[in-house]
């Protein structure tokens, strides 16, 4: 079915998506909701060594497999964090560039709570890139209201991008709403 997506995703095609939703070299990358870790390591391909990609779920196997895929890759530029449910980000405030909230969102009872510490955590003019795939069925919203949403916890919506991106480990067409730290 899709056994040769995954490799094509992380052989170029996520960093040349990646690249695009505007991941740059040097740059500090929260992924956050990273389960095996599809978006964190081309990221990690991206900002390099002089980078940093924080890997953050709270599946603890999800995080097991994401350490091995690093190790297998021999990347030493993600920092895989696990949290628990309601917690809050481990992270400092405004030390994040970009923060990638891929099929995530519709998971988070407080996500209200959630953007005010994704706000707090990134940088000014920082990017916060969102695929919400399940916001029809999991949030009743439309595309419309997810961006409503996130812009009333004072982010500037910048743009919409429709690209294949990597879901369930198969290549789809899918939505991502790319905003700005006002």
């Amino acid at each position: 079915m899709c056994n040769d997506d995954i490799k094509k995703w992380l052989d170029r095609m996520g960093e040349i998506f990646l690249i695009d939703v505007g991941i740059k070299h040097k740059q500090t990358v929260l992924d956050l909701g990273c389960g095996v870790g599809n978006y964190s390591i081309p990221t990690a391909g991206i900002v390099g060594r002089s980078g940093k990609v924080y890997a953050i779920d709270k599946n603890r196997e999800h995080l097991d497999e994401l350490m091995h895929r690093t190790e297998e890759r021999g990347l030493e530029n993600i920092e895989i964090v696990e949290v628990s449910e309601g917690s809050g980000l481990p992270l400092q405030d405004e030390s994040v560039d970009v923060v990638l909230l891929y099929d995530v969102i519709h998971l988070v009872d407080n996500r209200k709570k959630l953007l005010a510490d994704i706000y707090r955590v990134l940088k000014p003019n920082a990017i916060v890139s969102v695929y919400p795939k399940h916001h029809q069925e999991h949030m009743n919203m439309e595309l419309d209201d997810v961006k409503d949403e996130i812009e009333s916890a004072c982010f500037r919506f910048e743009r919409m991008i429709y690209k294949i991106l990597i879901h369930d480990n198969c290549l789809e067409q899918g939505y991502v709403l790319n905003f700005v730290k006002e």
